[in-house]
């Protein structure tokens, strides 16, 4: 055999293994954190089991199977079981199948859907996953209720007694450690989850430095001792329901970290709450905080998303803005502009210029040249000319070839000079082996006081019409 075939399988096999010894040392982890015999306040295997079936599909069915396994013959153990080992082999079979087929078909199905969406869609995805863990948690609930009647553990009455109790436990689990466990398995099978993410952007322009990250964790730990320890020690009913004012501290990881720390603090006080619980035994609201352990988890994945979507948001604004090839404004932007400012502009504070321009024999050049160097000639001819104005000065592209001017502050004489030197300064732009030497035609305006952009523009194109019949590469200008 090939040896580098060997090193796979081998490496393939430590992986296998490490998730199986991961499985059963959460669920020892829940085990231990019963505040009541099998009652946890959350199920953390739930999270791991669809993590993996959404990293890795079909190939996580025999792991997390032959961890039930085991799991199963250990409680058995525990409890002395007078069974026979095939008995017992047979009940952890069908408690173990009825985990994996329920976490399988949901794991999976969010795995091949959700993986070909467009990242743009982060909260359609973010709500698909919650309705796929709230489905795939009710059907693993009530799979395993089925399967302990089955194996003749639960009477048909305990059946439809528990399964509130067992799908809350299984929901807090798989909305909590879910991401925490993508984001671990991830980096144990170097698999690219990059699909998973949304755009790692912060809100605060902070950086992420790890004193002021503990710092933050610190505080919502601080805040969760509080709320228990008077919870414990009060017992009113009121006082679980401040659980859900981690919300704040949480959003706030959120935005101004990255998604791995916000994951990272969601599954660290999650734990403390559920090791309080299996500590203290304060059974009396365990309902409350499970539900506030699903909305804080169910907030944290949708904060996540908010950075990423006034990213984009900016990005659409800019766009509307900014020409995308030229990178001057865009027409709609540059006539909005220019509206406002003669607007906010009395009589004494004209003098106003517009000047229209454009290149001339542009369809020459995409013709005998090609769009890519058309397309270069546009782009060197705007930031030639952004090079030879002010900062006060206004260009914008008003389609094709053709650029607008507003010069604030320049009369007629002016702005002849002025569109006068940047023809002068166009420049040759390479195409193979020869270079071709960027022309244009300009129009020159003032706008008076009383004139509106509309009737100015008209004024102004007219001007550049004289000028391309005058021969191009030159400026005509309209008093």
């Amino acid at each position: 055999m090939n040896p580098l075939n060997i090193g796979n399988l081998s490496l393939s096999s430590f992986r296998y293994l490490a998730l199986i010894s991961l499985w059963l040392l959460v669920w020892w982890a829940a085990m231990l954190m019963e505040y009541q015999p099998y009652i946890s306040l959350w199920y953390p295997p739930a999270g791991l089991s669809l993590a993996a079936f959404i990293l890795i599909g079909r190939r996580a069915f025999l792991p997390i199977l032959a961890a039930t396994l085991v799991a199963g013959f250990w409680m058995y153990l525990q409890e002395n079981s007078s069974l026979s080992w095939l008995r017992q082999a047979q009940n952890s079979l069908t408690l173990g199948t009825a985990h994996a087929v329920a976490y399988g078909l949901g794991g999976f199905y969010f795995r091949c859907l959700v993986g070909s969406w467009d990242i743009q869609h982060i909260p359609q995805r973010i709500l698909f996953f919650l309705v796929v863990i709230f489905l795939t948690t009710l059907l693993g609930a009530w799979l395993g209720l089925i399967a302990f009647y089955l194996i003749g553990t639960m009477s048909v009455s305990e059946v439809f007694n528990s399964w509130l109790t067992w799908w809350i436990g299984d929901l807090a689990g798989a909305l909590v450690l879910t991401p925490f466990f993508m984001l671990l398995l991830g980096r144990m099978w170097k698999l690219d989850n990059s699909w998973l993410k949304p755009l790692n952007i912060r809100l605060s322009g902070e950086p992420l430095h790890q004193q002021l990250w503990s710092k933050k964790l610190g505080l919502m730990i601080l805040l969760v001792a509080i709320v228990l320890t008077a919870d414990y020690v009060y017992g009113h009913p009121a006082i679980a329901y401040f659980i859900f004012f981690l919300c704040v501290p949480q959003l706030w990881m959120v935005y101004t970290e990255s998604l791995e720390r916000g994951i990272l603090s969601l599954a660290l006080i999650s734990v403390i709450i559920a090791a309080w619980f299996g500590a203290f035994g304060v059974d009396d609201h365990a309902l409350t905080y499970q539900f506030a352990l699903c909305l804080i988890a169910a907030n944290t994945y949708f904060g996540v998303a908010v950075p990423s979507l006034l990213h984009q948001n900016k990005q659409l604004h800019q766009q509307t803005k900014t020409d995308n090839l030229t990178q001057v404004a865009t027409r709609s932007y540059f006539l909005e502009q220019a509206e406002l400012q003669l607007t906010g502009r009395r009589s004494r504070d004209f003098p106003v210029a517009l000047m229209v321009f454009d290149l001339d024999e542009f369809k020459e050049i995409n013709d005998n040249y090609g769009h890519l160097v058309g397309d270069q000639a546009l782009i060197m001819a705007a930031q030639s000319i952004r090079a030879h104005i002010r900062q006060c000065d206004l260009i914008g592209r008003f389609g094709g070839d053709e650029f607008l001017l507003l010069l604030p502050d320049q009369n007629l004489q002016e702005a002849e000079k002025t569109a006068e030197r940047l023809r002068q300064h166009l420049p040759a732009i390479p195409a193979g082996r020869e270079l071709i030497q960027i022309n244009a035609s300009f129009g020159v305006v003032e706008i008076a006081p009383d004139e509106s952009l509309t009737d100015a523009l008209q004024r102004a194109d007219n001007a550049l019409l004289k000028a391309k019949r005058n021969g191009r590469n030159q400026v005509v200008s309209s008093a």
